[in-house]
């Protein structure tokens, strides 16, 4: 008797196109995470195939049973688009990710089937379902996966050579901040999960680059754990950047082991300098406005730059915060601003909030891109909001202003490719306010 033949499904995962996806010396300025690890969740019998639209066109005659579509709020649109086509060509597909999870019933009419929130356990299930004849319309985990045992991500699926050579690496998912803007938040919990110390250090040495950037939303949440990871990470030999809180400045052991284990600098979200607007969004734990300056120089201290987030249109928030914030960058030279309009993103409790007032303009997703107003805010219209962001964008971002932070981080860094990383991080915040004004 003659084996069975296995049952082999065909899938196509697709990351849509958003123009935010800059790019720098001719590359995505970052290589992708979400569709690598999606592939690696894949069981081996399936035939998988991975498409970036930022990087290649997407070939809608694929010879596929079925095509993911992965979404964040602005790409939201655009996943759309490339879901109705394929369904129009008879084409399963599926949507997951962030604005799908949160918005799962307009998703669902685009497509076949959602997946809500991680993946782990549910895209497994829709796959045998898929196989079955018999997928459903929502699949929902009951429980945030361990992390524990995550496979590496298939990296090998990517064209590599089109993205800069920083590859990204998670090391825990979810954060203790209930920030009342942040929709990743909502999605992974505010509970910290964590994977195995020796899991990560493994990953960084297969991607086998100089640099990497860890996804966490604060991997500093867990003091114990990131003084774990970043002793396991010293004799490693990279360098790396990820996102942290402002209070890792308060323990001197946590930031000299990070300095030892190659931090180039940290993504801090100082989001505001009102202590009025700090409170609103619910931070106030771990942001004291009168303790920036005092923290910023320990992080300078041990040649840890910052990307500094701030955030403008809160309620507190009048036409003097733009020039405000302005002499603050300057004053303390925050290495390399990020500066956002407030956005109020599905799921969160300032969308809930300015729905109940009233106060949305518009769900134009695609514009929701931290650069346009999308609200009424209290102290200003949106004209002057829209307005008065514009402005202090082009004077931050403005040639001199970078080359001026360039130099003033060179005197305390004391390392040309450290004062580089923020060189090229101002550029690419430069090319995102750029493109953001863009029709």
């Amino acid at each position: 008797m003659s084996p069975i033949r296995e049952f082999l499904i065909r899938i196509l995962l697709v990351q849509p196109y958003h123009k935010s996806n800059v790019k720098t010396r001719g590359r995505i300025y970052m290589s992708q995470l979400t569709l690598p690890l999606m592939a690696a969740l894949t069981p081996s019998k399936y035939d998988i195939a991975v498409v970036d639209e930022n990087v290649e066109p997407i070939d809608f005659d694929v010879d596929a049973d079925l095509i993911a579509i992965t979404a964040l709020t602005p790409t939201a649109p655009r996943a759309y688009e490339i879901a109705d086509e394929f369904k129009r060509r008879g084409k399963k597909v599926v949507l997951g990710g962030v604005h799908p999870s949160l918005m799962a019933d307009e998703a669902l009419t685009h497509a076949d089937a959602v997946v809500i929130g991680e993946a782990e356990e549910t895209w497994p299930a829709l796959l045998a379902d898929l196989e079955n004849g018999k997928m459903e319309q929502f699949y929902s985990a009951e429980h945030k996966p361990d992390l524990a045992g995550l496979p590496f991500p298939r990296r090998d699926l990517m064209k590599e050579d089109a993205y800069l050579n920083i590859p990204k690496v998670e090391t825990s998912r979810g954060c203790p901040f209930r920030c009342s803007f942040c929709s990743t938040t909502v999605f992974y919990g505010p509970r910290m999960r964590f994977r195995p110390v020796e899991e990560v250090v493994a990953e960084v040495k297969a991607a086998d680059h100089r640099f990497v950037f860890f996804t966490d939303n604060n991997i500093t949440a867990n003091k114990g754990y990131a003084k774990r990871l970043f002793k396991a990470l010293a004799p490693v030999g990279i360098f790396w950047l990820s996102q942290g809180s402002l209070d890792m400045a308060d323990d001197a052991e946590l930031m000299q082991l990070a300095a030892e284990s190659g931090c180039v600098g940290m993504l801090v979200g100082f989001e505001s300098l009102s202590d009025e607007n700090i409170a609103e969004m619910g931070k106030n734990a771990s942001n004291r406005v009168e303790e920036y300056e005092d923290k910023i120089r320990i992080f300078h201290k041990h040649k840890i730059g910052l990307i500094g987030c701030f955030v403008f249109g809160f309620d507190g928030d009048d036409q003097a915060v733009f020039k405000k914030t302005i002499k603050f960058i300057r004053r303390t030279n925050i290495d390399c601003p990020q500066l956002t309009v407030l956005t109020p993103y599905p799921g969160t409790s300032l969308r809930a909030q300015l729905e109940a007032e009233d106060r949305i303009i518009h769900s134009r997703w695609e514009k929701y891109d931290v650069g346009n107003v999308a609200y009424i805010p209290k102290k200003m219209t949106p004209e002057e909001l829209q307005a008065g962001y514009n402005k202090m964008c082009r004077k931050v971002y403005s040639t001199p202003s970078i080359v001026m932070r360039g130099l003033r981080s060179m005197l305390y860094m004391r390392n040309p490719y450290r004062s580089y990383v923020f060189s090229r991080n101002n550029g690419v915040y430069r090319k995102l306010f750029q493109v953001s004004q863009e029709d």
